[in-house]
């Protein structure tokens, strides 16, 4: 289908990165970095913001902005046409309907460069050229329609996508467009007051509407925790917890042990729980992780028993249909076995903690400090004899404290934590 929307972009981003970091296959790079050009390109406002969708039709025929025919393909790339049509599967009768071909690909870069005698650079820089040929034609076409509105949990999730990417790729302008939009989500969508904050669902022409429901406090809380993890600025874990606060004051179920969908506050007649995972995790499965994230970091023991409740109540029915309980199953993964618990303190701590986060960890929670934090895990930790000091803990049983990434990597792998 050929429907844009925020939401497969930024999950697809989170998944990308963990495949680079496990693999560090060159076509999963290639995939964050022309996902990220994209949605930078395509689905950003001006303030900072990710609109929601780009339209499958455009002058009422489903596909007609991506779609190319063999004449058009041949008239915009001239003498390289013919390889790149090879690579894209262009048929002169079309691949798809209409005579119209879609753009895709069967075979690795490298391979097809060795089939062809070619250079593989050369050929990577040939078919990169050639992308910005058909762009730059693509440009006369009428564009499908913008769905503009701003919803405060799609944007969530593509925060998150970002903040995975960069924490892989270490690209400063993944970083700049990550801290845009979450300053975005705080001065647009995050209501603030004395003691409590609260999220707004949509925002559109430079106005925020209708109370935010739970998979809006669930993903941005779980983007503003991984966005601290890569700045260690501890005003988004700070955020979190407030939005975690009045998400656990306003939609937890008491007698139940798990969260509605909407808040105390809403008219809706009945209220609903979201529990089963399908094209975005369930607010309940994502806030589960959420809370227990946070239970060790800020070391908030009320925080866990929510979640290990919550994880029980769903036990029964991930064992009979964990197809429909992926998040759910990742959870429970992560509950069975130790936390890696990293705590870097030190002048060189954003360095080495860019470093660790470049490997394939995904049960994992980093702190970092140059000097000293409040935080219970950075607590009493210091800069051992004046150097950056990584502390590697498991369940908050800590190994010796170690002063190069050589060595905690080393402590890592020890106990099976990489890959």
């Amino acid at each position: 289908h050929f429907e844009k929307m925020l939401y497969d972009n930024g999950q697809l981003l989170s998944l990308y990165a963990e495949a680079f970091a496990l693999t560090r296959k060159p076509l999963y790079k290639k995939v964050m970095e022309e996902t990220i050009a994209f949605v930078s390109r395509e689905m950003t406002s001006q303030e900072g913001g990710f609109y929601s969708a780009l339209d499958a039709d455009s002058e009422g025929e489903e596909g007609k902005f991506y779609t190319w025919t063999y004449d058009e393909f041949q008239e915009t790339l001239g003498v390289s046409a013919a390889l790149i049509a090879e690579y894209f599967n262009v048929e002169k009768e079309g691949n798809w309907e209409k005579n119209q071909n879609i753009l895709y690909r069967t075979i690795a870069e490298d391979v097809f460069a060795k089939k062809h005698g070619l250079d593989r650079t050369a050929f990577s820089d040939l078919l990169h050229n050639s992308k910005l040929k058909l762009l730059e034609k693509r440009k006369e076409r009428i564009r499908p329609g913008l769905d503009d509105k701003i919803l405060c949990s799609w944007n969530g999730l593509m925060l998150k996508g970002l903040v995975d990417a960069y924490a892989i790729l270490q690209v400063t302008s993944i970083l700049e467009l990550a801290l845009r939009n979450a300053h975005f989500i705080v001065d647009k969508l995050m209501r603030k007051q004395v003691d409590k904050a609260s999220l707004y669902r949509s925002y559109k022409d430079h106005k925020a509407y209708l109370e935010g429901y739970l998979d809006d406090y669930a993903f941005v809380i779980e983007a503003f925790i991984a966005l601290y993890q890569i700045t260690y600025d501890e005003s988004w874990l700070a955020h979190a917890e407030e939005l975690c606060d009045y998400a656990v004051d306003n939609f937890y179920d008491e007698e139940e042990g798990l969260f509605y969908y909407t808040s105390g506050d809403s008219q809706l007649i009945a209220r609903k729980k979201e529990l089963f995972d399908n094209v975005i995790p369930s607010s309940n499965s994502a806030m589960a992780q959420n809370l227990y994230r946070l239970s060790l970091l800020l070391d908030r023991r009320e925080y866990k028993d929510i979640s290990e409740r919550m994880m029980n109540n769903m036990l029964n029915i991930l064992d009979t249909d964990p197809a429909y309980l992926s998040n759910w199953a990742t959870l429970y993964m992560e509950m069975m076995q130790p936390s890696v618990e990293v705590a870097i303190v030190g002048e060189q701590y954003k360095k080495f903690s860019k470093t660790l986060l470049s490997h394939y960890m995904p049960n994992r929670i980093f702190v970092g400090t140059e000097n000293e934090s409040t935080l219970p895990m950075l607590r009493d930790r210091t800069a051992i004899d004046g150097k950056t000091t990584i502390y590697v803990c498991f369940d908050q049983a800590c190994k010796m404290p170690v002063h190069t990434v050589e060595a905690a990597l080393e402590q890592l792998a020890g106990n099976g934590m990489l890959s």
